[in-house]
């Protein structure tokens, strides 16, 4: 099967402009959500509300100064608590935070219930956009998130629309 591309397009800048600023300051990070979906697909596959990325939470100040640099603007919310949002020409980067805990496991710090990402080190594959190789989080992880749809309709509806088209686009049933 051919690897596609997501086509670099003003609808793509802002995606390409967060992936940029982050590899260039050599961050771990990791997209995931919708344009995850859209880099492993190889083409816009709905409208998205913002631009999902993990990042570490020892990081947060190495994150700022990348994305600052970069021309993103930090939005913080009064309930920040699992991350935090930056905004650039019209779009919203929604960062969470991550953190490798006691027994190796990368984690989402939910006070009282860790959400456990990963059993040792958090994969990752470059997945082509333009001139770019945007890292993303791995398919199987991705394709797992998404099986269990969120339970509002709005989010639920996307996780259905991201799977069948993750599924369609890689053979996965």
């Amino acid at each position: 099967m051919d690897d596609p591309s997501l086509e670099l397009t003003p609808r793509t800048a802002a995606l390409a402009s967060a992936a940029d600023a982050l590899e260039s300051a050599g961050l771990d990070h990791w997209f995931f959500g919708g344009w995850a979906v859209d880099l492993w697909v190889g083409r816009l596959t709905r409208p998205h509300d913002d631009i999902d990325v993990l990042v570490r939470r020892v990081d947060e100040a190495r994150v700022h100064d990348a994305l600052t640099a970069a021309g993103w603007v930090h939005t913080p919310h009064d309930d920040d608590l699992l991350g935090t949002t930056y905004a650039g020409d019209g779009d919203d980067l929604q960062l969470t935070f991550v953190e490798t805990d006691g027994a190796g496991r990368v984690v989402v710090p939910v006070p009282g219930q860790p959400v456990v990402l990963s059993d040792g080190p958090l994969a990752h594959v470059r997945r082509p956009l333009g001139h770019l190789g945007v890292r993303v989080v791995a398919l199987e992880m991705l394709i797992e998130g998404k099986a269990s749809a969120r339970p509002d309709d709005e989010g639920g509806a996307k996780d259905r629309a991201d799977l069948a088209a993750l599924r369609e686009a890689h053979g996965r049933g």
